[in-house]
C-alpha cells in the first residue's frame, strides 16, 4: 500500500466517523446529567423547605432559610432548564436518529 493510498483511506475513514458528532453528543449527554442533578436540588430543596434548623454552631435566622430554599428552587429550576436545551442542542440530532432507526426496524 502506497503513502498516497493509505493518506486516502485515512481521510475516507476519519469522515465517515464525524468525530465532532461523536464529541458533541457525549457534551450534550453531560448537559443531560446535569438536567437531572439540578431536578435532585430541585426535589432535595422541596423536602427540606419546612425545616427551619440551622446547622450547629452558625447563627442563621428562619426566615433567611426559607429564602435560602426558595432561591435554590429557582436557580436549579433555572439551571435545569438551560442544561435540557443545551444538552438537546448537542444530542439531539444524534438521539432523533437512533429512535427513527429503532421504529424502521420494528
Amino acid at each position: 500500500m502506497t503513502y498516497r493510498t493509505f493518506r486516502r483511506r485515512l481521510s475516507e475513514a476519519t469522515a465517515a466517523h464525524d468525530w465532532l458528532e461523536g464529541f458533541s453528543f457525549v457534551l450534550g449527554l453531560g448537559f443531560f446529567v446535569l438536567a437531572v442533578l439540578c431536578a435532585w436540588g430541585i426535589v432535595t430543596a422541596l423536602v427540606n423547605i419546612g425545616d427551619a434548623e440551622s446547622i450547629p454552631g452558625t447563627y442563621a435566622v428562619a426566615g433567611f432559610l426559607e429564602v435560602t430554599r426558595g432561591f435554590a428552587i429557582v436557580l436549579f429550576a433555572v439551571m435545569g432548564i438551560v442544561a435540557i436545551g443545551v444538552g438537546w442542542f448537542f444530542a439531539g440530532d444524534t438521539l432523533r436518529r437512533w429512535v427513527r432507526h429503532a421504529r424502521a426496524r420494528g
